[in-house]
C-alpha cells in the first residue's frame, strides 16, 4: 500500500532528503518562513511512516536586559564616564561635578566610580578637603569584560553551553551587575529514519483531504479520489480567554452564601479606624505591644477620630482601670482618651464586631443575633510568600442567652463542612479577648495533613460587659484569614499569587 502524505510533508521530506543532514527545527522553521508548530505537524506525519524523527535536549541561553541593551550602545558606566575625562580634557575633577556632568542615576553612578577604581583609570583623593576624582593613566584599552559584551548584538542570544572558562567568568560579572537574564529551552534536531533516506519521492503519494463533501463533488466523482479530514473528538477546543470573575472574589461569595444560609447576616465596616473600636474596646492595654508601630499603621490625616457615647467611653476606660462592673480588676493603670482617639487602618475586622455590639445597645437589640464580616484588613507586616500588610479576614459573632461553647462547635463545625472539609477538630487555645478560647484544625485531603485555620471563642466580659450584654447573654466570635483557605482551595504555595495575577493560573480557573 502506498504512503500518503500532504503536499506541504512531502515538500518538506524533499528539503530534508536534499539536505542529507540533521537540522534544527527551529532554523528549518526560519528557512521555509513556515511556522514552527506546522513544521512540527508535519514532522509527526512522517515519524508516523517511520521516515524521520526528531531528538530533544535542553539548552541553557542568555540575553542582555534592557539596561545591558542601553550599555551595549553607551558603553559601561566606567566608560561612559571616561570618555567625560577624555573628551574634555579633564585630569582631576570633584566628585559632585563629575556626577552632574554624567547625567547618570546616583547608584549607577557610583558603581562606574568603583569599577574604574578596579581597572585603574582614576584615583580618589580628599587629601585637600574636596573630594577629587583624578585620572591615573593615558592608555584606556577594551576591558576583558567590555570585549565580551560587544559579543551580543540587538536581540541576540548565546548558548551558556558553547562558552569559554574567561566569557563563563565575565558572564558571571555581567549577571552580578543585573545586565544579563538567563532562559531554557527545548531544542528539536529533526532526522531522517534510514527508510526516509532511502524512499523515493515518486513511491509517495500525495493525500488530498477535505473536511467535508460538496454536492458538486459528489456530481462529478470527485468524492472518490478525496479522503475526509479525521476529527478527534476527545481533544478539547480552544481555552476561551473571556473575562471572569477572580478566584479570590469567587471564595468570598461562596463563604458569603454559606453564612447567609446558616441565618447569618452581613456587616461591614470603616477601614479608616479609631484605636477605641480597634484596640481598648477589646479590653487590649494601652501600652500593649501589638500598639507599636511596627505592627500598625497610624494615620496623621485623619489624626483624630469621633468616639462612641460618653458613657460608653466611661464603661470602657472603667474597665481598664479596676475591671468596672465586670467583676474583673482591670489592668490598673490611668486610661488615656487621647490614645483611644488615634486613626489607624484596622488590624482586624473584630473591630467591625465590636460596632455591632455597640449598636446592639444604642438600638437595645434583643438576642439572638447572628452577624458575619469578610473585609479588609492592615498590618505593618513584611511581604513574603506567606504574609501581606493587607490581606482578607472572615469573622462572625453570635449573640444569644445562655450561648456556650459546645455551640461554637456546632456552628464552626458546620461551616467548615459546607466548605468542603469532612473531618474537623477542636482544641482549647489562647486568645486575648476571648475566654475561654478555642483553636479549630481541619483535615485536607490533598496534602493528608491537619492544618489550624482560625482562632474562636466567647468574648470576656470585659469587652462584652461595656456594651450592656452580660450573663446569661454572651457572644460566640471566631475569626480567620481569607487567603490561608484560598491557597488551599487552588493549590498556590505563594500567598502574593492571589494579588499579582499570574495570567497563566488566572486563565486556568473555571466561569
Amino acid at each position: 500500500m502506498p504512503i500518503e502524505l500532504k503536499k506541504q510533508v512531502i515538500d518538506i521530506l524533499k528539503i530534508l532528503k536534499n539536505k542529507n543532514t540533521d537540522v534544527l527545527a527551529s532554523k528549518l522553521s526560519k528557512e521555509l518562513d513556515i511556522d514552527y508548530i506546522v513544521l512540527m505537524s508535519a514532522i509527526n506525519d512522517l515519524i508516523a511512516h517511520d521516515l524521520a524523527g526528531f531528538r530533544e535536549s535542553e539548552i541553557n541561553q542568555v540575553t542582555l536586559t534592557e539596561e545591558g541593551m542601553s550599555y551595549l550602545k553607551k558603553g559601561l558606566p566606567e566608560r561612559q564616564l571616561l570618555n567625560i575625562f577624555v573628551e574634555k580634557d579633564i585630569k582631576e575633577i570633584e566628585m559632585d561635578d563629575l556626577l552632574k556632568s554624567s547625567n547618570l542615576p546616583r547608584p549607577i553612578f557610583y558603581v562606574g566610580i568603583t569599577n574604574m577604581k578596579k581597572n585603574r583609570w582614576i584615583a580618589q583623593s580628599k587629601a585637600s578637603g574636596e573630594n577629587k576624582i583624578f585620572l591615573m593613566t593615558e592608555s584606556f584599552p577594551k576591558t576583558d569584560l567590555e570585549q565580551f559584551l560587544s559579543k551580543f548584538h540587538d536581540d541576540s542570544i548565546m548558548d551558556y553551553g558553547s562558552l569559554s572558562i574567561e566569557e563563563t567568568t565575565n558572564l558571571d560579572i555581567l549577571n552580578k551587575r543585573k545586565l544579563i537574564k538567563r532562559m531554557s529551552k527545548t531544542q528539536r534536531v529533526i532526522y531522517l529514519t534510514e527508510k526516509g533516506k532511502k524512499i523515493k519521492l515518486s513511491d509517495i503519494k500525495e493525500l488530498k483531504q477535505v473536511s467535508k463533501l460538496t454536492a458538486e463533488m459528489l456530481s462529478s466523482g470527485e468524492w472518490s479520489t478525496v479522503s475526509l479530514k479525521p476529527f478527534d473528538i476527545t481533544i478539547p477546543g480552544p481555552t476561551l480567554k473571556a473575562g471572569k470573575i477572580h478566584p479570590v472574589i469567587n471564595l468570598i461569595n461562596q463563604i458569603r452564601e454559606i453564612f447567609i444560609s446558616m441565618g447569618f447576616t452581613e456587616i461591614r465596616g470603616p477601614v479608616i479606624e479609631s484605636a477605641f473600636f480597634n484596640f481598648d474596646a477589646l479590653f487590649q492595654p494601652q501600652d500593649h505591644p501589638a500598639r507599636e508601630l511596627q505592627d500598625t499603621f497610624y494615620l496623621n490625616i485623619p489624626k483624630v477620630a469621633k468616639l462612641p457615647a460618653k458613657d460608653r467611653v466611661l464603661a470602657v476606660k472603667a474597665t481598664h482601670e479596676n475591671g468596672g462592673d465586670s467583676n474583673s480588676t482591670g489592668w490598673g493603670y490611668n486610661w488615656d482618651e487621647n490614645i483611644a482617639k488615634q486613626t489607624v487602618l484596622r488590624t482586624h475586622t473584630t473591630a467591625t464586631t465590636i460596632r455591632r455590639l455597640a449598636e446592639y445597645y444604642n438600638n437595645n437589640d434583643t438576642p439572638p443575633i447572628k452577624v458575619f464580616c469578610i473585609d479588609r484588613v492592615f498590618r505593618n507586616e513584611r511581604v513574603d510568600k506567606s504574609h501581606l500588610a493587607e490581606f482578607t479576614q472572615v469573622e462572625g459573632i453570635v449573640i444569644d442567652d445562655n450561648a456556650n461553647l459546645g455551640d461554637l462547635i456546632g456552628l464552626l463545625s458546620e461551616f467548615y463542612r459546607k466548605m468542603g472539609f469532612k473531618k474537623i477538630v477542636t482544641r482549647p487555645g489562647f486568645f486575648p479577648y476571648t475566654e475561654p478560647s478555642m483553636e479549630v484544625s481541619v483535615y485536607y485531603d490533598k496534602l493528608g495533613q491537619w492544618l489550624e485555620m482560625g482562632g474562636s471563642g466567647i468574648f470576656r466580659p470585659e469587652v462584652t460587659y461595656p456594651w450592656g450584654i452580660k450573663e446569661p447573654t454572651r457572644v460566640l466570635a471566631w475569626g480567620q484569614g481569607l487567603e490561608r483557605i484560598a491557597m488551599l482551595y487552588y493549590e498556590r504555595e505563594d500567598i502574593r499569587d492571589l494579588y499579582i495575577n499570574p495570567i497563566k493560573w488566572l486563565r486556568n480557573q473555571s466561569y
